[in-house]
């Protein structure tokens, strides 16, 4: 991509471990390197500015970012930025499993639910997370401001 036209939301894509993601540029962070959104995904990454493309297809121009900005409803880390503990057991929770998401509100763009792990027996990611010491129960949504930034 020409120098121009690296900038933030700027969409284009980026070959990591030989695969074509779609991305977002969120900043620009030196002469060689960039902060790019993953609209499939949700994260960002730090990466070459020489790795990034401009999308040949029109279609993948017009979808738009399959990343919904989301919150977990009625948390908060106990000690304001989420533990690697909490992240541990987080993504723990997640494995690859069937998850069901329960919209309790939308604040600024953001979806705060109440996810559940969708077998036989209901288990709330908030309740595991509080009942293990990683997070704090509160009454109101609280907005991610990591998220609000990165939101394109």
């Amino acid at each position: 991509m020409p120098e121009s036209s690296v900038r933030p939301g700027q969409l284009c894509c980026v070959m990591v471990s030989k695969r074509w993601y779609r991305v977002i540029i969120h900043r620009v962070i030196n002469d060689q390197e960039v902060e790019v959104f993953y609209a499939y995904y949700g994260n960002l990454d730090i990466v070459q500015k020489s790795w990034l493309r401009f999308l040949k297809e029109w279609c993948y121009l017009k979808l738009p970012a399959q990343a919904i900005p989301c919150s977990l409803a009625c948390i908060k880390p106990v000690e304001g930025t989420w533990s690697n503990a909490a992240t541990l057991l987080f993504k723990e929770l997640c494995g690859f499993k069937l998850l069901l998401g329960l919209v309790d509100e939308c604040v600024n763009g953001i979806l705060h639910l109440f996810i559940d792990t969708s077998t036989k027996e209901d288990v709330y990611f908030h309740h595991v997370l509080s009942d293990g010491e990683c997070a704090d129960n509160c009454r109101e949504n609280i907005p991610s401001q990591v998220r609000r930034e990165v939101c394109p």
